[in-house]
């Protein structure tokens, strides 16, 4: 744990002095990249229609609208372009375009340079006394006297304005997206990337800036995979543009042969590069290893939230306390939320959590290339990563090609890396096993989970310092595991995980109730072993993958703080027989938060579960899978009081029609998915075919979703939405609805 803080620390003095260095006389347009793309505006117009219906909202008593996105998306572009609109001049008696930047770092400057740029003076001697409520009232009183638009560029701090502002309004360009932003979602406006098409005619604008230059039909195709590669960031693809203009065709095709179109690095001079290491170190300084990190994951790879927060708490990134993922998964969503990090998906409990995130190879590349520069990790693709000259002194490797493992010569210079404390295997997963090495006796981190093991690799029992093990093996753990004393983290599954329904439980070593910091327990296919007497995880939180037989009040009783589970059986008779024994959870766990129950392939002509679980009334997520539950045992589930999600997925209940006498007090998320309802009320619904009415009383449902369902259900919905004012999205795979 020191090391790692000495390491932090020392990744703290190098950011801070080329901040110092580079930044101390940093102007605002240095880092903006709007000059590049004034004039290339391609591939927003429903964004610049939607701005405009904000604007000209008869019914909107808001002041503010936020336009957000990531850096050279063209956020300044689009809204000058709204700014300068004839009808938009009409509107506005008074119209003020103000750039801040990020030296207003409080809400209360950007208040005062608003009201000096007014013409409202504010007496010197009072400018530290003055309160919210004061300019507040300043500001409203002098919009009061006519109608303004007020543009502020490169915010880069939250916001405190007043609502009513009888028709003045105020527009907030900001990379960072404002907490209350998700409260008030129909007054913010997210930038998307381009499309496909739109980025090739971009670049073609780009590359291609004198009319009387061609393009064959060569070209084209290799211009188009360029521009596909540039993910759809504006002023990647400028950048791109400019660099290919009168480049010959084998110069086009190298680049389109480049895992990256672009390099981006600290010392570059380009206006993207500059806007994306700005943006990097406007990170608040503590996050900023944090989101390094993330570059340790392959190109296009979709990082999953509780795999990253693993990690990281594994890392020692965090110091040991009780909420130490909670902490993480904060700065996950704050990477997020300042557009460094791409949002993939929503968690279920909250639209302001993410549950998977992305890099833009833009962020990437810095990352990649930062680490370099710091050996804050190395990443091994190619026979020549793995020079000693490369690897030699680096703490972190990760392999995102297995097939170099395979090399004797690889294995021979990786004994050249005895300070190494972390191994990630993300190459494509193997059909066969490759050769692992483990020789790093300070190793840490061992995420293998890629690579196939016939049989569990002894040599691992020796790597004492592991905090955290991802392996795929074909035979079962050895019987002393507990001799990795520090690991927190289990993940454990086979290569093929094939049971038959007459066999009993394959059970881990019972020397796993001698893993005292285990904190994470991932084990498909296998179960807890009775404990002995005296044993106890105390440290244990989650447990997924076993099956009922790890469910007995024996075992649970012994591990005393568990929040989360994950149950999957491959039998309908398995369930049958065991499922039973859940009724107990309430007198073992009183504050449980969440509870996942999966039948594999189940008989969908009888009942399979008998009853619902006695769940804890603190149960805050409940998803069901193949349970085949009449809906009248809903009730149970309804009257939880805390009870935030509910995943009803194949077969879960069975019945036409769900009545609900209006419980669920706190209900937030409802998913059915595959399944015979045809009368239901609630948020997301997939692949219900039968499905032809949703009930009234759901009435404040803000977001409806709809996947493959009947067409006229499909249909009925759209319109549900417009009258009762839900946003409502419906795909499908039969019609375009």
């Amino acid at each position: 744990m020191e090391i790692v803080k000495e390491e932090i620390t020392s990744f703290h003095t190098a950011t801070d002095q080329i901040c110092s260095i580079r930044y101390s006389n940093f102007a605002s347009s240095d880092y903006n990249t709007d000059n590049q793309q004034q004039n290339l505006l391609v591939g927003f117009d429903d964004q610049i229609r939607a701005l405009k219906q904000l604007i000209f909202d008869p019914n909107s008593y808001d002041l503010v609208i936020s336009v957000v996105g990531m850096t050279g998306i063209g956020k300044t572009s689009l809204v000058k372009q709204v700014y300068n609109d004839p009808l938009v001049i009409k509107e506005f008696e008074t119209r003020l375009f103000l750039h801040i930047g990020p030296h207003y770092t409080r809400w209360k400057d950007i208040m005062l340079r608003v009201l000096n740029e007014l013409g409202v003076a504010i007496p010197l001697d009072k400018l530290d006394k003055l309160g919210r409520d004061y300019l507040q009232k300043q500001l409203l009183e002098t919009l009061s006297c006519q109608k303004y638009l007020i543009v502020l560029d490169d915010v880069w701090t939250d916001t405190d304005f007043p609502k009513d502002t009888k028709g003045s309004l105020i527009i907030i360009i900001s990379q960072i997206q404002r907490s209350y932003d998700y409260f008030y979602r129909d007054k913010f406006i997210i930038l998307p990337f381009l499309n496909d098409d739109d980025s090739w005619k971009l670049l073609h604008q780009t590359a291609f800036s004198n009319r009387e230059e061609k393009c064959s039909r060569e070209l084209e195709k290799i211009g188009k995979k360029i521009a596909k590669n540039c993910e759809g960031l504006p002023a990647a693809i400028i950048q791109v543009g400019e660099n290919l203009r009168g480049k010959s065709f084998e110069e086009w095709k190298t680049l389109s042969e480049k895992e990256d179109p672009l390099v981006i690095t600290r010392y570059d001079d380009t206006p993207l590069s500059k806007a994306l290491f700005f943006s990097y170190m406007m990170v608040l300084q503590y996050v900023k290893p944090f989101f390094l990190y993330m570059g340790v994951f392959p190109k296009h790879y979709g990082i999953s939230r509780s795999k990253l927060i693993k990690l990281w708490v594994s890392e020692g990134f965090l110091d040991t306390y009780l909420k130490i993922e909670e902490t993480a998964g904060n700065y996950f969503d704050q990477l997020i939320r300042h557009n460094v990090v791409l949002r993939e998906k929503h968690t279920s409990v909250t639209i302001y959590r993410f549950k998977n995130c992305r890099l833009h190879f833009t962020f990437r590349s810095l990352c990649v290339n930062e680490a370099k520069s710091e050996k804050f990790f190395h990443i091994l693709k190619k026979y020549s990563d793995c020079t000693p000259e490369n690897i030699r002194m680096q703490q972190r490797l990760c392999v995102h090609n297995n097939v170099v493992l395979a090399l004797t010569q690889v294995h021979e210079w990786m004994e050249s890396v005895p300070n190494a404390r972390s191994l990630l295997c993300f190459g494509p997963k193997q059909q066969y096993p490759v050769l692992l090495p483990l020789c790093f006796r300070l190793l840490k981190v061992l995420d293998a989970l890629a690579i196939r093991f016939y049989e569990f690799p002894h040599q691992l029992l020796a790597l004492l310092h592991l905090t955290y093990l991802s392996i795929t093996c074909d035979r079962d753990l050895p019987n002393f595991i507990s001799t990795l004393w520090n690991l927190e983290v289990l993940i454990f599954t086979r290569h093929h995980n094939i049971k038959l329904s007459n066999n009993g439980p394959v059970y881990l070593p019972k020397d796993i109730w001698n893993m005292h910091k285990l904190r994470q327990l991932y084990c498909k296919g296998f179960d807890l072993p009775p404990p002995p007497d005296g044993s106890h995880l105390e440290n244990l939180l989650t447990v997924s993958g076993v099956s009922v037989h790890s469910c007995t009040v024996q075992v649970l009783s012994r591990i005393p703080n568990l929040k989360r589970i994950a149950v999957q059986i491959e039998s309908a008779h398995d369930s049958t027989e065991t499922f039973n024994s859940f009724g107990h959870f309430a007198s073992v766990y009183e504050s449980f938060e969440s509870f996942k129950f999966v039948v594999v392939n189940p008989n969908l002509s009888s009942q399979i579960v008998r009853s619902v679980p006695n769940f804890s009334i603190n149960i805050r997520k409940i998803s069901l899978s193949g349970c085949g539950l009449p809906w009248e045992n809903m009730e149970v589930i309804a009257s939880l009081p805390n009870l935030i999600v509910l995943k009803l997925r194949w077969y879960a209940f069975c019945g036409p029609l769900w009545k609900t006498t209006g419980q669920f007090p706190r209900l937030e998320f409802l998913l059915l998915e595959d399944l015979d309802i045809e009368n239901l009320e609630f948020d997301i619904v997939r692949h219900c075919y039968k499905l032809k009415n949703i009930l009234n009383q759901f009435e404040y449902t803000k977001l409806l979703e709809v996947d493959d369902c009947s067409p006229s259900f499909m249909k009925k919905m759209r319109e549900w939405g417009s009258v009762v004012g839900a946003e409502v999205k419906i795909r499908s795979s039969i019609t375009d609805l």
